[in-house]
Order: C-alpha cells, then sequence, then structure tokens
C-alpha cells in the first residue's frame, strides 16, 4: 500500500521532471508514512511513500526493480492472492526475493504482460515502465478501490499522474473550474469519472488501464466491467454459496504481517465480515464512531454485536464543534468536492483506528452487490408502470406536479410516471435538473450522459429494474462515492482498509442472485441475511442499515446554523453559483420546507467549502499541518 507519483516525458528532446514526482509524492505522504523512493531514468521519474503492511522489510521498497532488470513499478494497493501466484512464479522458475505482494504483481506483470490483470484478486492502481520497449502501463482495479489521476502537463509534454489529485493541483493551483463536473456534482453529490472538477486532470476510471511512450498516445483501454447474469428463480443452495465464498475473501483479506482490526457499526455487512473474521481472529479489535443525537449513534449496538462474537469495541463519539473545526481538512483530503456526510464519521473512526492499528475490514460493496438500498425495492405499481398506456403515465405525472414538495404520493406517483432510464441515476440523487438550471451560472449536459450507457448495457442484458439499478451503481456510486471516501477518509491516517465484498469471486456469486433473493419478504439484502443466519444473532441479521449516519441536518438547524450560513457567503463561488439561489435553498431548509431537504443545504456548504480550500486557499495545508 501507497501513495504513487510519476512523470514520464513525451515530447522528444524532454526530459522527466524528477524534482515534480519527489514532491507529489511527498504532497500525499499521509498515504504512506514509513518510506520513500524514486526511480529515474532518461525518460520517465517514478516516486512511492509506502505504508508497509506485507513484509515490512526492504525487500518491499518501491519504486521496485523486475528480476532481470527489465521493469520497474510503483504500486498502490493489497494483491490477496499473491502466495498463490507465487507457486505459479515459482513453477516458472521464478524465485521471489521477499514476501511482497508488491513483487509478485511486477514479476507476475514481467511474465504474462497485460493479462497479468485477469490472474489478480486485490485492490490496486500501478505504474510499470518498461525499460526495453519504453511504454508506460498503468492498471486501476476493478471495482475501483485505489484511486489514479493523470494529466498532460507543460503543453502536453509531459504526462503526470498521482494516487491523489491533490498531487496534481493543489491549494490555489486550481486555476479553473469545469462547469459540468460542477453540474454534475450537484446532482450525484460527487463527480463520474473520468471527469474532476479540475481539468485537464482526469481520473483513470475503475476496471481500466493507460499505455503511454515518448513519442505516442496516450491510450486508456476498458479490461472488465460489471456483468450481471441474474437467475430467473431462487436457489436453495444460494446462501451456502454466499457463506462459502464470503469466508474465502474474509480469509484472503486477513493477510497482514502488520495490526489489523475491522469497522463494526450497527448494520449487518460489517457485522458480517467481523463475525468471519473472528474464526481465525478472536479478540480482534472493532472500531466503531458515533454522535451524541438520537437515532445517530450505532456504537452501542456495535459494542453489542463485538461482544456477541467475542470482539474488542474501540468506540469515537464525534461532537458538532470537532465536526465543524475538521471539515476543511476532511474536504482537502477528499480531493474533489464530495457530499456524502458519511465521510466525516469515517474520517474520525479511521484517525482513532490508527492509533491501535496499520490494517481495518470493511464493509463496503455489500448493499451494491446483494442489493441493499431500499430504493431498489419498486413497488409492484411502479414495475407496471412501463405497460401503462401513456394517458396513464400522464396524469401521473399531472397530478404529481399539482402536489407540494414533501407531499406523500408525490415520489411514488413521479416513478410511475417517468420510465427508469430518465428518473435513476444512482440511490443518492441530490438536485434535479431544474435545480441545477437554476443553481448554476452555466449550461451545459445532463446527467443521463453519465448512465445513459448503462441502460443499454442493461437493455442489452435483458436486466430486470433491480439489476439495472445495480449496474448503475456499481459502475458509477461506488467508484465514485462509497470507494473515495473509504480510501481518502483512512489513507489520510496512513490505514489501510480491505473490503471483503468487493472481491471478484464474490462478485461471481452475487452476480447470479435472482431478483427475490435480493428484495423480499420487506427486506434487502434477502440471501445474504439468509447466509448468515448462523454465524450473526438474528437481531443483527434483521437489523435496518444506518452505516455512520451524520445528523447534519438537526445540526444545520441548531448549533451550527451560522456555521452554514458563513461558509456560504464568504466563498467567493459568485462566478459558478447563483448565490441568491444558493441562499434561497439556505431559507427554505431553515424554515423547514419539505422539498428542500438537509442533503441539498450539505452539498452546497461542501462546494464552498471546498472553493475556499483550493480555490481561494483560504487555508494553508502546510501551515495547519495537513500536509508535511
Amino acid at each position: 500500500m501507497s501513495g504513487i507519483a510519476g512523470c514520464l516525458a513525451l515530447a522528444e528532446g524532454t526530459r522527466p521532471d524528477a524534482d515534480w514526482a519527489v514532491r507529489a509524492a511527498r504532497r500525499i505522504a499521509h498515504r504512506g508514512p514509513d518510506d520513500e523512493g524514486l526511480f529515474s531514468d532518461a525518460s520517465i521519474a517514478l516516486a512511492a511513500r509506502r505504508l508497509a503492511v506485507l513484509d515490512p522489510s526492504a525487500a518491499g521498497h518501491q519504486p521496485m526493480r523486475s528480476a532481470d532488470g527489465r521493469y520497474w513499478m510503483a504500486f498502490n494497493g493489497e494483491i490477496y492472492n499473491h502466495a498463490e501466484l507465487a507457486q505459479r512464479l515459482k513453477a516458472r522458475g521464478v524465485a521471489p526475493r521477499g514476501g511482497s505482494d508488491s513483487e509478485i504483481l511486477l514479476e507476475t506483470y514481467a511474465a504474462e504482460g497485460k493479462d497479468a490483470l485477469r490472474r489478480l484478486r486485490g485492490m490496486y492502481a500501478f505504474a510499470i515502465w518498461d525499460t526495453r520497449s519504453g511504454e508506460l502501463f498503468c492498471a486501476r482495479d476493478p471495482f475501483g478501490m485505489k484511486p489514479l489521476y493523470y494529466t498532460l502537463a507543460e503543453g502536453g509534454r509531459q504526462l503526470r499522474f498521482a494516487s491523489e489529485r491533490k498531487a496534481l493541483a493543489g491549494p490555489g493551483e486550481v486555476p479553473v473550474i469545469d462547469p459540468d463536473a460542477l453540474r454534475r456534482y450537484l446532482s450525484f453529490q460527487y463527480i463520474p469519472a473520468p471527469a474532476t472538477m479540475t481539468p485537464p486532470v482526469r481520473s483513470l476510471p475503475a476496471g481500466h488501464f493507460m499505455t503511454a511512450r515518448p513519442g505516442g498516445p496516450v491510450d486508456v483501454f476498458r479490461y472488465w466491467r460489471p456483468v450481471l447474469r441474474p437467475a430467473r428463480s431462487p436457489s436453495a443452495e444460494t446462501p451456502e454459496r454466499i457463506l462459502a465464498v464470503l469466508r474465502d475473501s474474509v480469509g484472503a483479506h486477513l493477510r497482514s504481517d502488520v495490526p489489523l482490526g475491522a469497522f463494526l457499526s450497527g448494520g449487518v455487512d460489517s457485522a458480517a465480515i467481523c463475525a468471519l473474521a473472528a474464526e481465525s481472529r478472536p479478540g480482534m479489535l472493532t472500531f466503531t464512531a458515533g454522535f451524541a443525537w438520537p437515532g445517530y449513534n450505532e456504537i452501542e449496538q456495535a459494542q453489542e454485536t463485538a461482544m456477541t462474537l467475542g470482539l474488542k469495541s474501540v468506540p469515537y463519539l464525534i461532537t458538532p464543534s470537532e465536526f465543524a473545526a475538521r471539515l476543511p481538512q476532511i474536504i482537502w483530503h477528499l480531493d474533489d468536492p464530495m457530499a456524502d456526510a458519511a465521510a466525516i464519521g469515517l474520517w474520525f473512526v479511521a484517525r482513532e483506528a490508527r492509533r491501535h492499528v496499520k490494517v481495518v475490514l470493511s464493509g463496503e460493496g455489500a448493499d451494491e452487490l446483494f442489493g441493499g438500498y431500499g430504493v431498489y425495492y419498486q413497488p409492484g405499481v411502479v414495475r407496471a408502470a412501463p405497460r401503462l398506456p401513456g394517458w396513464g403515465r400522464s396524469s401521473a405525472a399531472a397530478v404529481a406536479a399539482r402536489l407540494p414538495s414533501g407531499q406523500r404520493g408525490r415520489g411514488l406517483l413521479q416513478r410511475i410516471a417517468t420510465p427508469l432510464r430518465s428518473r435513476y441515476i444512482g440511490n443518492a440523487t441530490v438536485f434535479g435538473t431544474e435545480d441545477v438550471d437554476r443553481l448554476t451560472r452555466y449550461g451545459g449536459g445532463t446527467v443521463f450522459d453519465v448512465t445513459t450507457p448503462l441502460f443499454d448495457q442493461a437493455a442489452d442484458a435483458e436486466l430486470d429494474d433491480v439489476a439495472t439499478m445495480q449496474l448503475v451503481d456499481i459502475s458509477t456510486w461506488l467508484p465514485g462515492d462509497i470507494l473515495v471516501k473509504a480510501d481518502r477518509a483512512t489513507m489520510a491516517h496512513g490505514l489501510e482498509l480491505r473490503a471483503p465484498f468487493l472481491d471478484r469471486e464474490v462478485m461471481a456469486v452475487a452476480s447470479r442472485l435472482a431478483r427475490a433473493e435480493k428484495t423480499a419478504a420487506g427486506t434487502t439484502k434477502f440471501a445474504l441475511r439468509e447466509a448468515l443466519g448462523d454465524v450473526l444473532p438474528q437481531t443483527v441479521v434483521e437489523r435496518s442499515k444506518l452505516g455512520f449516519p451524520v445528523p447534519v441536518g438537526h445540526w444545520f438547524r441548531g448549533e451550527l446554523s451560522g456555521y452554514a450560513e458563513q461558509v456560504i457567503r464568504e466563498a467567493r463561488t459568485e462566478e459558478w453559483l447563483d448565490k441568491r439561489a444558493v441562499l434561497d435553498v439556505l431559507r427554505r431548509f431553515r424554515a423547514g420546507d419539505p422539498g428542500v431537504p438537509w442533503r441539498q443545504l450539505w452539498t452546497l456548504v461542501v462546494f464552498s467549502l471546498w472553493h475556499q480550500v483550493y480555490v481561494e486557499r483560504v487555508f494553508d495545508p502546510v501551515a495547519l499541518g495537513w500536509q508535511s
């Protein structure tokens, strides 16, 4: 695990900027506090900051050279099947020099080239330089657990890349904002790859690789896409298959040469990981964060679960004042604005966990793979809507339009009136198109530019509505929101997060689940809950999802009301947002307008604070101790 950075000279007569690569890596030193390294030649400079987890000895130092001397690699991630891959290498006559998964990845690539991607079980973003052919090869894991950003610099004469966007464009170095990215942020609450808020920086999308060479083009290719093949009907063997593959995945994710623990909320996902881990790691530490507000504190539930499983629980209670004090730093760590409030609790619990361990297991991915979001449940009348005559859908739309925002039944009528592909962009939509038009200074593309290809893919595969929404979320929401906050919140403290649900073998089982094995009997993740009946108490199996909820809405009507207004008024965002429209959202929220949920105000506050951090540089990361 590490933070990586690099610079490839593209134009003839140009040399790589090794000093820049070192500076870029040091900007993200929080990702790798244990070691640093640099390799450079006439064409490339590779820099790395190491978080030593597997074989912490000098044998894992990066950048790493292959045994035959041909390849150099900078790698961020973990390869969980490295022991099995090592056996394949030994059969080929390649004897590993150390015990790091980095070496196994590099030697597997040296033996098999790009085909090595088919063998990897893990999370990764890496760059490999071929000294013989003069080709740079960069790849990102299928789910997008580890990030990689890149840009053309010096008038296109250099390709620069790094694990975090701030290494390419930090505070005060953001000259322009992408108005389309801003519009999508207001709708999605994050910015879908490959765009970023700060062009020309791009994000290498999940499941893609990039190639480049001096004097040649920079090309990006897709090597993996999520494929769902739901069975027509449930199988009695499904729970057994799920439990077996999860037990195997957790076992692989437990491989570590440093102290390891787990995040534990009040829900079933993290509890499942902890229960299976406890089979071989009794007494393992678990970590939970909560807030002193009714309904927003999972500490007691998590402690009960931990005690039942024979695990130790370490809680952390977050106060409103601490929340406000740390918010600019958290937004700095997130790189681009991302308005998932759960990132706040995750940042604090990660900070607490790092005081005890270096690696944590977590439950990310269960909802997307096993059908855990409430929005996946489509009432029968909504599922039947496509078969209604046109006048029936238009009547539902007309009635919905006459109802005030927040009125009970309005949302159901809108779902009846609108086809799924014209209303679903993910389970966390914030602002609709009309609201975005009112808030922003620039027109632009529609959010459906992002999702339409996914709906086309779903239609070609004849997926039902639940599988279609899963496909959208696995392709957009998961890498753009869930895994961004998981990576940044933990790596901010030099803590490695592992997600056993996001495993290729688990995906193979989950992709075959029938609709009734996902949403059935008035619950979500039906088959997963059935599978866990033998390893968890029934009260935990049946518990509804919380996931580090944050009482932002209550605070913005209470002790942090003035803070929200101050951030919005002081941020110099007039070039991008209509400040009067933004302040109207604040006014309506304070007045209790049901058409203005707290998430809308939060999305605007986060962007305003991000603007202060990265564009205005109101905050100095070095002076404040955020950056070394």
